[in-house]
């Protein structure tokens, strides 16, 4: 019984995970938190409570990596528990004010999703640096963030163990034992684990004492094997692409294309990564090459980065800016801050890093340079540039064209104006109309917006996704709430499938007693419905042409929103009453036909 000892006892769990608490109070409320409305969300079935839950969501996952910023700033501090839980306090509120900046209307928070991905990864790199912020704590900041990195890997390992283990204990009591375990108690065990568990474990395992991290010189095997011999030689072997593309669009005398960027960049973070997990090495007498690569590791940057340069302003010249490209051009604007910054600073100090990525996350997610006004900005000017030039603007307001835009010209305000209602909503476009007008836009589902635009505007909408005149992209959609009675039927059928365009799609639904299968033809536009019992196919139950119904509603209905009631199909067959309840269909529209390219419906069966 000797071996027991070695296990840590339940008084000493107990009292490290008290201990943790108390040091990360508001933290492990946020994992709690975020835990509480995962379950709720796999529980909900109303779109309002939903989004309500989403933003509760999106301010607990803030909170993990700020609290936690703010717990070990107060720790390097010193500070006493009530300087420390007002410091979180504060934090606490700057939260809640973030929550109630987030809009009430889920259609018109696409941006701040984005906001929201930018806050995180501050926040996330905020930890990294924030305790070591004085002089002389690099050897700190490498060894804190070892600790942090080494114990994340810990605690994904236990939650994962933990989860495979208590699921398939799960499973063995309904297979074994005939309890029902639903899936949804697999995620909510999911959730719990991996956002309660995980974080209460990767928190009781970082360094207590910060102020002795200066002085350690601990260096971990497994480290230097993973940069020495996995990344370095990935960064050599991208090089050795990257700069032979660029002797070839300098001998073709062609420009880079745009996807380069990236590689470029990925280039940069392997590299730049593999440098900060050698870094203590680096004055060691057998690791002197760590400090000679490192020298010339950024001065081989150089030629890459003009090449990115011309790659994202190819891209912004002709297109303008949006987000996506704003993030780029920053990304690219930090790396050669970092760049120079070790090329010709004396100190090089590894912390300009993190400290260089917060900052750009935090001045892009907020203010008139930020992505969002900036994107804006782009799109809007651009616009502008294509209707004065194409004479529909009078006096700085919309008059229609009467002279036909060429198809170039309709697919580009068509894009932009896709863009802009997506992003930043019908409000962007108050500067051209008047406020009746854009009001009036409202009744209109999304994707009809920027049609209607397009037709006040005179000119034919494009898709973006399509190349050829003659065609554009419709939607049907329910009008209001969506919410099926299954009252009186004995199987109910949940069909959402994209990408249907050229493709004869076929599913499977296997029930106890009967099996169904849904064919649905995009040459004929036709939704087959059989039923298959230990056959190939037993026999048609029914068959629904979509064609021609389709057209006849876009037809009555403009707007793309249909009442219900006209938007369901009923059949009877010899053995089954069908009834057909769809809620969103979109596809290619042209003089020809309608290309079905998404379908969305519930299919309820009743034995007759």
């Amino acid at each position: 019984m000797g071996f027991l000892n070695k296990f840590p006892s339940f008084n000493f769990i107990y009292k490290n995970a008290l201990a943790t608490f108390v040091r990360f109070p508001f933290t492990i409320l946020s994992a709690v938190l975020g835990a509480v409305v995962g379950i709720m969300l796999v529980e909900s079935d109303k779109q309002s409570q939903e989004y309500v839950l989403q933003k509760l969501g999106m301010v607990a996952a803030l909170g993990l990596p700020l609290f936690t910023a703010l717990a070990f700033y107060a720790d390097k501090k010193l500070w006493d528990r009530i300087k420390d839980y007002a410091l979180q306090a504060a934090g606490a509120v700057l939260l809640a004010i973030y929550y109630f900046s987030l809009p009430e209307n889920p259609e018109s928070a696409h941006y701040h999703l984005q906001r929201f991905m930018l806050l995180n990864i501050s926040f996330h790199f905020l930890v990294a640096f924030v305790p070591f912020m004085g002089s002389n704590q690099v050897q700190g900041f490498w060894q804190f963030n070892k600790s942090l990195f080494l114990r994340f890997l810990t605690a994904a390992l236990y939650s994962a163990v933990l989860y495979i283990g208590l699921a398939i204990a799960l499973l063995a009591l309904d297979y074994l034992f005939g309890v029902d375990i639903i899936w949804k108690s697999y995620m909510k065990l999911w959730i719990v684990i991996a956002v309660v568990f995980q974080t209460w474990v990767f928190l009781a395992g970082v360094p207590a004492n910060l102020n002795t991290l200066n002085d350690s010189q601990e260096y971990p095997k497994g480290l230097k094997i993973l940069a020495q011999y996995i990344l370095l030689p990935l960064v050599a072997l991208y090089f050795l692409i990257l700069i032979t593309y660029e002797f070839k669009i300098i001998f073709e005398w062609n420009l880079p294309k745009g996807w380069v960027s990236q590689l470029v960049l990925w280039f940069s973070v392997v590299g730049i990564l593999s440098l900060l997990l050698l870094h203590p090495l680096r004055e060691r007498t057998e690791s002197k090459w760590i400090k000679v690569f490192s020298k010339w590791f950024f001065r081989m940057l150089l030629p890459l980065l003009g090449m990115l340069f011309v790659a994202i302003w190819v891209r912004i010249a002709d297109y303008g800016i949006t987000e996506n490209r704003y993030y780029v051009m920053a990304m690219a604007s930090g790396l050669a801050l970092v760049v120079f910054y070790f090329i010709f600073s004396k100190a090089k100090d590894i912390r300009i890093i993190p400290m260089v990525v917060f900052a750009i996350a935090m001045l892009s997610a907020f203010g008139p340079w930020g992505a969002f006004a900036v994107s804006k900005a782009s799109q809007q000017n651009r616009m502008e540039a294509i209707l004065i030039e194409n004479e529909v603007l009078v006096d700085g307001k919309v008059a229609p064209v009467e002279t036909e835009l060429t198809f170039e010209g309709q697919k580009d305000l068509s894009s932009i104006a896709s863009y802009l209602i997506e992003t930043h909503g019908i409000k962007s476009f108050e500067r051209w109309f008047d406020d009746s007008t854009l009001a009036s836009l409202d009744t209109f589902v999304t994707n009809y917006q920027a049609r209607e635009l397009a037709n006040l505007m005179g000119f034919e909408y494009v898709h973006y996704r399509y190349n050829s005149g003659g065609r554009e992209w419709v939607f049907l959609d329910t009008e209001g709430e969506i919410a099926t009675i299954i009252t009186g039927y004995d199987y109910f059928l949940d069909f959402d499938r994209d990408n249907l365009n050229n493709n004869d799609y076929d599913y499977i639904y296997n029930f106890n007693d009967d099996t169904f299968q849904i064919k649905f033809s995009s040459e004929e536009s036709i939704l087959r419905l059989f039923s298959l019992n230990g056959q190939e196919q037993a026999g048609l139950i029914a068959e629904i042409e979509l064609e021609a119904p389709v057209a006849a509603l876009m037809k009555k209905y403009p707007s793309g929103k249909v009442a219900k009631d006209e938007f369901t199909f009923e059949h009877q067959s010899d053995m089954y009453k069908v009834r057909i309840l769809f809620h969103h269909i979109s596809g290619l529209k042209s003089d020809e036909k309608f290309e079905i390219s998404s379908i969305e419906c519930q299919i309820l069966l009743r034995k007759r």
